[in-house]
């Protein structure tokens, strides 16, 4: 009977985990992206080229531009650090485009 009752109690305890999956993993990651993939999707859906977009390739041009905005987030803050400033202004983000050639093909844009 004991035996039982210790069986149950160590089911009712797996069933509580199972209902509370954090509890087990607080390192899990609420998304994979930080941008909402459907507005990703909308974006190329506006490029008259483009036919279908299947799940991973919404994914993966959604983790690349939020790359590209860290890369050149970073990169404009070092100006901004340069500057003696803490907070990022426009001229940083020009002077980033102006000496960096992996954003060159945003110049101008930001004007």
């Amino acid at each position: 009977m004991a035996a039982e009752e210790s069986e149950n109690m160590a089911t009712q305890d797996n069933n509580d985990e199972e209902l509370h999956p954090a509890t087990q993993e607080e390192e899990k990651p609420s998304r994979m992206t930080q941008f909402p993939q459907t507005r990703v999707r909308n974006m190329m859906k506006l490029d008259p080229d483009l036919q279908l977009a299947n799940k991973e390739a919404v994914f993966l041009v959604t983790r690349a531009a939020e790359l590209f905005v860290e890369y050149f987030a970073k990169a404009s803050y070092k100006k901004t650090i340069q500057g003696k400033r803490k907070t990022i202004q426009k001229k940083d983000l020009d002077a980033t485009v102006d000496d960096n050639d992996e954003v060159a093909f945003l110049e101008g844009v930001l004007d």
